[in-house]
C-alpha cells in the first residue's frame, strides 16, 4: 500500500461495506455507499484512490475486497476463498490443498485450482492463482470450508494427491506424491483415494499402482481398473526402467521407496 493514512469519510466508508457485505462487495455495491458522500465523478475519483492505495483490491471484473485498518494494505482475504470467488465453479487442490489438509508445510505461492471453465492466471499480491479446466465427472472430491466468516472449495487430500498425478505427472509431483502416501497412510481414505484413481486417465491409474506396490500397499483394486492392460505408457519421455506388471516406464529414482529394497 503506498499510503496507509485514510480521510475520515475514507475509513466511514470502508466500515460501512464491511459492516454491510462482509470482506468482499461488488463495484455497485461500493457505489452506492458512496454515492450518498460525494458527487458522481468524486466518487469514482475517491473508489479509484482507495483501489491505488490498496483499500479496496480488484479480484476480478467487478468484485473486491476491502481491507480494514487492520490489514494495514495486504489483502485479509484468504487465498482459498480469493480462489473460489475468481472463479466459482472451482475448487482449489494441488500443494494448496495438501497445505489446507495439514499435509504440505511449505509457503504457498501457486493456488492451483480445477475448474469447469477455462481461466486465465491471476496475481493478487504475490500470490498467483492457477485454473485447470476439467470434465463435470471429474469435478469431485472437495468440500465446502468456513474461512474468516468466508467459505471455498477445497479438495480432500485423497483428491488432491489424484489432482496432482492426473494433471502434473513428473518426477517432482511423483516423489511428492510418493511421500505423502508414505508419511499420512494413516490419515488418508484409502477407498476414496481408489474412488478418484478410477476417474483419471489409466496412466493416472498405472502410477498409483506402482506407487502402491514400492509401498507394499494393495494393488489389486488398481490393476482392476485398467481398461487395456497391454497399453505401455511413459511417466516421462527419457525415462528407461520398465514396469511389467503396469507396463509403464519409469526413473530408477523410485525404487527408494520400495519396502523390500534392502533385501
Amino acid at each position: 500500500m503506498k499510503n496507509t493514512t485514510l480521510a475520515v469519510k475514507d475509513g466511514e466508508l470502508l466500515e460501512t461495506l464491511i459492516a454491510k457485505y462482509g470482506k468482499v462487495a461488488t463495484a455497485k455495491q461500493i457505489e452506492a455507499e458512496a454515492k450518498d458522500t460525494w458527487g458522481y465523478q468524486q466518487m469514482h475519483n475517491r473508489i479509484q484512490q482507495l483501489v491505488k492505495n490498496g483499500w479496496l483490491v480488484r479480484i476480478k471484473r467487478g468484485l473486491y475486497a476491502i481491507n480494514d485498518l487492520s490489514s494495514r494494505g495486504f489483502l485479509s482475504i484468504s487465498p482459498y476463498v480469493v480462489a473460489s470467488l475468481l472463479v466459482e465453479d472451482s475448487y482449489v487442490s494441488f500443494e494448496a490443498a495438501l497445505n489446507q489438509q495439514g499435509m504440505f508445510d511449505q509457503f504457498v505461492k501457486l493456488y492451483s485450482s480445477v475448474s469447469l471453465k477455462q481461466y486465465k492466471l491471476t496475481k493478487l499480491e504475490s500470490i498467483q492463482y492457477q485454473f485447470v479446466k476439467t470434465q463435470e465427472k471429474f469435478f469431485v472430491g472437495w468440500e465446502v470450508e468456513d474461512i474468516g466468516n468466508m467459505t471455498a472449495k477445497i479438495a480432500s487430500a485423497e483428491k488432491a494427491l489424484v489432482d496432482l498425478i492426473h494433471f502434473r505427472t513428473s518426477k517432482y509431483v511423483i516423489d511428492l506424491v510418493i511421500e505423502k502416501l508414505q508419511n499420512h497412510k494413516d490419515n488418508l481414505m484409502v477407498e476414496n483415494l481408489i474412488h478418484f484413481i478410477s476417474l483419471a486417465s489409466q496412466k493416472t491409474v498405472k502410477v498409483f499402482g506402482l506407487a502402491f506396490d514400492l509401498l507394499g500397499w494393495d494393488s489389486r483394486e488398481l490393476f482392476q481398473l485398467l481398461s487395456d492392460s497391454r497399453s505401455t505408457h511413459w511417466v516421462d519421455v527419457d525415462d528407461k526402467a520398465f514396469n511389467a506388471k503396469w507396463r509403464i516406464y519409469y526413473d530408477r529414482y523410485f525404487d527408494k521407496y520400495q519396502i523390500n529394497k534392502g533385501e
